[in-house]
């Protein structure tokens, strides 16, 4: 009988590992987590240092009872969870619900890939839990369900049943929220910059000018975001007619080279992948949510039946180190020497820094377990998915290990004899390929503006022929909606959540009705997220700041490294949190939820939205504030048409000095005075008063 259990979170890791041990050891799965907070009851008491209460999940008590009889019997019992908080989560709960074993028999084991050489390894080197681990995660559940548990019924009572708060779900929904306004808030306009054509010896290249008497043309606009600065170019013409002196002035003017630079320009390979960019790159090149990408991925790493056998194709999916073993380097390096030669591999292997905020434990990077197993020799024995997911971390890895590719750059500056314009071009040719043999770019970086294009042969003071200059209209455009790609990268920058949380994120907030997807894969604010949205930020100013956020999950990071407790940062985020939940509560008036109807907006055609205030009922145009089209409606709800005050030789009670107006309203006809804003005495009147004083105008 087996001597040794192991115990992992998923039956494909189980049955991946079994194919490596002999049958002294056992393997099972716990299937996830088996134990949770209450679904039912807050499970924190908030009064006694936080002490949390644990239950076992549903279908946790069938697989702990089982678990218990086996655990009980063998001599050692090895935890061998994922290499991460959650994972030092997962098998300290294993520890407390089995009660039948003795806790000397636990021994927590780790490892980064799930191949035979990872797991005999890590079975030589067992040791005892992490609890500054243990204490992080539990930390994060915490201060999650003190958010979750509390705020959300709030909303539920003040907007409307079935909706839910998070403290890093609602600041990206902020996210969302805040761009869209700064989207409609942005006043686009048009411009014009100046191209040229010019020829030299019978070859034709394009220029552009960059200054017109001494000035600028373009200038880069930096515009404060809510997370982010924005850049956008304008330029000093703002109408076609301001452009026409200047080309007919060139038509005057003779040309020459004022400069001329070569030089040879290193494009040095992107890191391997870590969980965030894994699921940027997955979503921008294959389409994939970041949701759809960890699931593949947890399929690759945890194992996939390759010729009959269940095989680890890559490292750990959930990290944040850019971090790669000595050993795969010079593996790595082999490779590369062999199958594409000498030059293509590095005389020193890159190391890559980490630069990411926060990151945690000395994970791996995202690669494959075994270099050699091309994407191409296995396609056959992977769904389609997997196989473009294996292909891209492939791919991206053999990349990051080998050398920069070098392009030969020119660039070329243009000036008239009157000395009145400035062009410049300039262009680029690959010289060496370098990583680009195995993986291209995906997009250009954001500066770089050159291009490979024909320039003929060219030396200072060469002289040209202007063949050509034409204005090319420009229009400002305000900053992107955020798509999964990157609002992943913008919660990343800012150190909110962590990789292995961003998928979920992402999928709830869509769920919740927060936040839509479009069909061009933009993320847009709902109406519900925006409500939502504005009554966290009245009352829970702290939990929807980026920075705060932040310093939150540095605090974690902290509890990790065993610099300070986990029931500190508890008490102190709760101890202002629960006064503005106080606050909250009493203070959070309702909200009315916009309706979409039928009606076209009278302005735009776009469609209206019914909302409400204080003043009753009426339709506001969906593309507020952008449009201000508006229609009143009456107390039925029926469209008010537009009603012309009519004045009548009653004064004014309250002034003395205007005359009252018989004017109309949501809720029907009304006697306001004629001096307002400056004063605003309003009388009521009948239906038949109304209609007197209209009939008696009309006799006028």
């Amino acid at each position: 009988m087996a001597k040794n259990l192991v115990i992992v979170e998923s039956p494909t890791k189980q049955k991946t590992i079994s194919k490596f041990l002999d049958s002294s050891y056992m393997i099972r799965s716990s299937f996830g987590h088996i134990r949770d907070l209450p679904q039912n009851d807050l499970g924190v008491d908030v009064k006694s240092g936080f002490k949390p209460t644990y239950v076992l999940v549903e279908r946790g008590k069938k697989i702990i009872s089982e678990l218990d009889k086996i655990a009980k019997s063998a001599d050692k019992i090895y935890l061998a969870t994922d290499p991460d908080r959650e994972g030092e989560a997962i098998s300290w709960h294993l520890t407390e619900a089995l009660k039948s074993a003795d806790k000397s028999k636990f021994k927590r084991i780790s490892f980064h890939e799930i191949t035979k050489n990872a797991i005999l390894e890590a079975l030589k080197t067992p040791r005892d839990l992490d609890f500054n681990l243990v204490n992080a995660q539990q930390a994060r559940r915490i201060l999650d369900r003190l958010v979750g548990y509390q705020i959300s019924p709030l909303l539920w009572a003040k907007i409307k049943k079935g909706l839910s708060a998070g403290r890093v779900q609602s600041v990206a929904v902020r996210l969302i929220s805040e761009r869209a306004l700064e989207i409609e808030s942005f006043k686009e306009s048009d411009y014009y910059t100046i191209d040229g054509i010019f020829e030299k010896g019978g070859v034709k290249f394009p220029a552009k000018m960059i200054k017109w008497k001494g000035k600028n043309i373009e200038e880069t606009v930096l515009l404060k975001l809510f997370a982010e600065d924005y850049k956008y170019k304008t330029s000093c013409f703002k109408t076609l007619e301001e452009t026409a002196e200047l080309i007919s002035a060139l038509k005057d003017c003779s040309f020459y080279v004022s400069s001329v630079e070569r030089k040879t320009v290193s494009q040095k390979p992107k890191p391997p992948f870590i969980t965030s960019s894994l699921q940027q790159d997955s979503y921008t090149r294959l389409g994939f949510t970041p949701e759809r990408t960890m699931r593949i991925a947890q399929s690759l790493y945890e194992g996939v039946n390759i010729a009959g056998e269940m095989t680890g194709l890559i490292t750990y999916m959930r990290t944040d180190s850019f971090n790669v073993s000595d050993d795969m380097r010079k593996k790595a390096a082999d490779f590369i020497k062999k199958n594409y030669g000498q030059d293509y591999a590095p005389k020193d292997p890159p190391v890559y820094l980490k630069k990411v905020k926060g990151a945690q434990e000395a994970h791996e990077s995202i690669h494959p377990t075994d270099i050699n197993r091309k994407p191409a020799d296995i396609k056959d024995f992977l769904s389609a998915e997997q196989y473009k997911l294996y292909d891209l971390i492939w791919k991206r890895f053999m990349a990051s290990q080998m050398s920069p590719a070098l392009f030969d750059s020119v660039s070329i500056e243009i000036k008239d004899d009157k000395d009145l314009s400035l062009f410049r071009t300039s262009g680029r040719t690959l010289k060496f390929e370098g990583y680009l043999k195995v993986y291209q770019e995906s997009e250009k970086e954001e500066d770089e503006e050159e291009e490979e294009k024909s320039i003929p042969p060219i030396e200072e003071k060469d002289s040209l022929n202007l063949k050509d200059a034409q204005p090319k209209p420009h229009r400002t455009s305000p900053p992107a909606h955020y798509n999964e790609a990157s609002l992943i990268k913008t919660l990343e920058k800012h150190g909110i959540g962590r990789p292995s949380t961003y998928a979920s994120i992402i999928s709830t907030i869509v769920e919740r009705g927060y936040v839509k997807r479009e069909k061009d894969k933009r993320l847009t604010i709902t109406e519900l997220g925006k409500i939502v949205t504005e009554k966290l930020k009245m009352f829970f100013k702290d939990i929807m700041s980026l920075s705060y956020t932040a310093q939150i999950e540095d605090k974690l990071d902290d509890i990790a490294d065993g610099a300070v407790s986990w029931e500190k940062i508890i008490s102190q985020f709760y101890s202002e949190f629960s006064k503005n939940l106080e606050n909250a509560s009493k203070n959070m008036g309702a909200a009315k939820m916009a309706v979409k109807t039928s009606e076209k907006c009278p302005l735009c055609l776009s469609p209206m939205l019914l909302r409400e205030s204080r003043f009753g009922k009426y339709l506001s145009c969906s593309r507020f504030p952008k449009c201000q089209g508006k229609i009143q409606l009456d107390a039925q709800g029926n469209k008010i048409e537009k009603f012309n005050a009519v004045k009548t030789d009653k004064k004014c009670s309250k002034c003395k000095k205007g005359n009252m107006l018989l004017r109309k309203g949501p809720r029907g006809f009304f006697l306001g005075c004629s001096r307002f804003p400056s004063c605003r005495n309003i009388e009521s009147l009948k239906d038949e008063e109304a209609a007197k004083i209209i009939s008696e105008n009309r006799g006028k």
